[in-house]
């Protein structure tokens, strides 16, 4: 199960298992599903492709498209575990009496047989569905697709702004700055380097090119370079030999020297230099070895700063220094300064709604930044009732501001760098509700009910074992926050705004939280969260939304009165009531 592919990789399988002699069925129905199987594996390889450009910068048609086959293996993998279930599930037990098992066996004979027939029909109806999907994908040109440049013309650059803020304007970075300025300050002749690493938004590059501005001057040659998610690395280091030198590599764009004569190039005007180098936003560890074999170990006393969201990157450079976010109070100074000048000049009535903005940005720069900007119109004429609005908003969808939108953007960076089974299981979070923390072990068996995990390990780990290693690489990755006790973790609230925006483009998890959620019969999602926040309300609304094919239910405390009779679920994997008051 994978929120790229949906489930592709689960279904092939049990169509192979059908063609099984045990299961009996007809020649013709086994061929439909041999043709069926090669059909879908073409397109299962077609859907991995377009799940690896983000959503945003796909074509319509394409979205489209991979939409409705990720759907249509939904309806195929219900149709096959159905009949699977009613043919496997129905033996006799071994205790029966001979007449009453001979009953029993003649009831069966005839139960199976019209499972026969129905899922031959079945498979005649999707058989259709698929061979239209096939059409539509030469039609659109799906195994081409590539990033539609149009979706990210205009989008501005993330590290633009903390490369060229003045100093002033940085709050709260006097204390981690003057940290690493120490440790890079050490009398050592030797190369000493320092790893900044931290959430997106955090202010990773600000810090780091503060602290370049601070020493720069120290230094025989200096460079600022940033690597990004998929760097080209000739391209990087033709970039640290003109910044060191602007005189002798003045035409180095134009030379056509591949890596090694770079990295050749590099190690000889470093050799006997004080140099230092900023390497920021480092994605993969094999980017930094390649740029490691250009910066040279000297005895001149040369410094190496990094950046990177990934701790185990970190500490793979060396010298990893964590950032920890904003103190209330400097996140205090960084919101009011924006809005209104100072802390006084906010108006009295919107201090407790402030309060609770900030304690919901985590002091994270660019959340708060972020707020700020939003909130600047609205403070022209303070109105507590809208900001209270957006504070309730966020975690669940702030809507479609410029601001909000480059926010997310920069977070989104994260994401969809992340392999495809991190992205289905971090997208899974956007069942629990702002600020509840998520209990590990409850949350990885969920995983493997659901089938994130797949079942064919071949290293020896158990499922849960391969869970834990998922969940410890999110927190590596600086994806969830973890806590201590009991063991288990949290989102920042800008991560779930994030992951619930993209969840619901997806239609990977549906959040009732309204009287209007639970009576939309247009919904028809596979996963659903009850949460229903308003905790006074109560309701006798009937539950109008269809869940017939619901695999997954999780229901908060107090929307447990929203609960559907559980046999109106015909396909359900998960129902988790563990949040709910069930006395």
């Amino acid at each position: 199960m994978d929120i790229t592919t949906g489930a592709m990789a689960s279904l092939l399988p049990k169509l192979y298992e059908l063609l099984k002699e045990q299961y009996k069925l007809h020649k013709g129905v086994k061929k439909e599903v041999q043709s069926l199987s090669k059909e879908l594996s073409s397109m299962h390889a077609a859907l991995r492709k377009v799940g690896r450009v983000p959503r945003e910068q796909l074509d319509e048609q394409v979205k489209i498209w991979a939409d409705d086959v990720r759907e249509l293996s939904y309806n195929m993998e219900d149709v096959v575990d159905t009949f699977l279930v009613r043919v496997e599930g129905s033996e006799p037990a071994a205790d029966l009496d001979g007449f009453r098992s001979l009953i029993k066996k003649m009831s069966n004979l005839f139960k199976n047989g019209k499972a026969r027939h129905q899922i031959a029909d079945m498979i005649k109806d999707i058989k259709d569905q698929v061979h239209d999907a096939a059409a539509r994908r030469d039609r659109y040109r799906v195994d081409s697709v590539v990033a539609n440049p149009d979706a990210t013309a205009g989008t501005l650059d993330p590290r633009l702004s903390a490369m060229y803020n003045k100093l002033s304007d940085l709050v709260g970075i006097g204390e981690p700055r003057d940290e690493i300025i120490k440790r890079l300050t050490v009398k050592n002749d030797g190369v000493e380097t320092v790893s900044i690493a931290g959430f997106g938004g955090l202010g990773k590059t600000a810090l780091a090119k503060a602290v370049y501005d601070s020493l720069k001057a120290e230094f025989h040659c200096t460079t600022f370079v940033s690597v990004s998610q998929n760097p080209e690395i000739t391209r990087i280091f033709k970039k640290m030999l003109h910044m060191l030198d602007e005189d002798k590599y003045a035409n180095i764009n134009e030379a056509s020297w591949d890596e090694t004569q770079l990295i050749d190039e590099l190690r000889k005007f470093l050799q006997n230099k004080r140099y230092l180098i900023v390497i920021d936003d480092l994605w993969k560890i094999q980017s930094w070895k390649t740029i490691k074999y250009a910066l040279v170990e000297n005895s001149c006393g040369s410094r190496i700063i990094t950046t990177t969201r990934d701790f185990d990157i970190a500490d793979q450079v060396g010298g990893s220094y964590k950032l920890k976010p904003l103190s209330l109070e400097s996140s205090k100074v960084l919101f009011y300064g924006r809005i209104f000048g100072s802390e006084e000049k906010c108006p009295e009535q919107l201090a407790e709604v402030s309060l609770k903005i900030l304690k919901k940005c985590g002091g994270v720069p660019l959340a708060v930044i972020t707020m700020a900007s939003l909130l600047t119109v609205a403070s022209k004429t303070p109105n507590p009732r809208e900001w209270d609005q957006v504070c309730d908003s966020i975690g669940s969808g702030l809507g479609n501001n410029p601001d909000v939108k480059d926010m997310r953007t920069i977070l989104s960076l994260s994401y969809y760098n992340l392999p495809s089974h991190l992205r289905t299981c971090l997208l899974y979070l956007a069942i629990y509700p702002e600020d509840y923390e998520v209990p590990r072990d409850c949350l990885i068996w969920k995983w493997i009910a659901e089938g994130f995990i797949p079942e064919n390990i071949k290293d020896g780990r158990s499922l849960f074992e391969v869970g834990v290693s998922y969940y410890n690489e999110l927190i590596s990755r600086c994806m969830i926050q973890p806590i201590e006790y009991p063991e288990g973790c949290r989102l920042h609230d800008m991560m779930l705004e994030l992951i619930c925006s993209l969840s619901s483009e997806e239609n990977f998890v549906s959040i009732l939280d309204h009287i209007e959620d639970i009576t939309s019969p247009q919904r028809n999602s596979r996963r659903t969260s009850l949460q229903n926040k308003r905790e006074n309300h109560q309701t006798t609304t009937p539950f109008c939304m269809s869940v017939t094919q619901v695999r997954s239910v999780t229901v908060f405390r107090p929307a447990i009165d929203l609960l559907p009779p559980l046999l109106s679920y015909g396909v359900l994997r998960v129902l988790d009531l563990s949040g709910c008051d069930l006395e």
